[in-house]
């Protein structure tokens, strides 16, 4: 049974293709998967109803670092709140992104070393992995070096250098468009399209709006962090940490802006079990909330767990 179980983990990691039925090559399933690794054989329904509960589960993993978007090189860390690379620059995004309202996130910069660099902010899902954020026009970064940000591979001065150590707040603020006055923006040129932007902080210090008007098309921007290192040293890190609690707590009047969201509020769909019960002598809303079921599937005898 022990093997059987090794198998079926190891299955479900691999990522491999198998051909169809057509002779084209699809993209394996975990459901082709787990069935190679226990050698038995499913029906095409019970395939289904095992993809269909393996979509389902990924409906209710918190805020974290997405593992599918990492580049080749990096690794994310089994909880999804760290990440590691010792290559040139590569980038990892989060999960959720913002759309529109005021949001926050720090990261901590775990581990540099003697040649690690970081870059932290905020990107589209069109930015570039395998390259630092604020390399394209899709996102906005916040160097280490000399503390300078960077959008569209321009680097101009902006607050101050961090280190190893050093906790970086992110906030962002993205306009709700929807209401704006289409008219506004032509009493000036120059203004921005809009009143978005984002902001940073080292330590608590706040070092104010990096950049104003960002791109009116990105549809949504997500938590970001970049890492560089020269081959062969151990890994530079970064733990993100989506809130509720922060080591340095965005300070929004000291700071003049919007007191924001922590990105951890961004949760996914709740499972359907809030109730909505009406007592007839007391007649009110009532919301039980439960645990999130586990990402389980049982196939005969055999329980397993999906990696989150």
């Amino acid at each position: 049974m022990r093997q059987k179980m090794d198998a079926v983990v190891d299955a479900v990691h691999a990522r491999t293709a198998r051909e169809g039925g057509d002779g084209t090559r699809r993209k394996e399933t975990l459901a082709d998967r787990v069935e190679k690794a226990v050698a038995i054989s499913m029906t095409e329904a019970e395939k289904a109803e095992i993809e269909k509960e393996r979509r389902e589960a990924a409906m209710y993993w918190p805020v974290c670092l997405n593992p599918k978007t990492k580049p080749k090189g990096s690794e994310v860390s089994e909880d999804r709140m760290s990440f590691e690379s010792a290559k040139g620059y590569r980038t990892c995004s989060a999960s959720h992104g913002v759309k529109r309202g005021a949001f926050y996130f720090e990261v901590v910069i775990s581990r540099l070393g003697e040649t690690g660099h970081a870059r932290v902010g905020w990107k589209s899902k069109k930015g570039e992995k395998n390259a630092p954020v604020g390399f394209d026009k899709y996102g906005y970064g916040y160097k280490d070096i000399r503390g300078e940000k960077v959008h569209q591979a321009v680097t101009e001065p902006y607050g101050e250098p961090f280190f190893e150590s050093d906790v970086i707040g992110c906030y962002i603020f993205v306009e709700d468009t929807r209401k704006k006055d289409a008219s506004k923006a032509e009493d000036d040129a120059e203004a921005p399209s809009n009143g978005s932007f984002v902001a940073f902080a080292r330590n608590g210090a706040f070092q104010g709006k990096a950049y104003v008007g960002l791109n009116d098309d990105d549809g949504a921007y997500f938590p970001a962090g970049s890492l560089f290192t020269e081959p062969g040293v151990e890994p530079a890190r970064l733990v993100f940490n989506f809130g509720p609690n922060f080591h340095h707590p965005p300070d929004a009047d000291a700071w003049g802006v919007q007191a924001p969201q922590p990105m951890s509020d961004l949760d996914p769909p709740r499972p359907p079990s809030e109730i909505k019960v009406e007592i007839e002598d007391n007649p009110k809303e009532v919301v039980k909330e439960e645990s999130a079921p586990e990402a389980t599937f049982q196939l005969p005898g055999i329980p397993i767990q999906l990696a989150k």
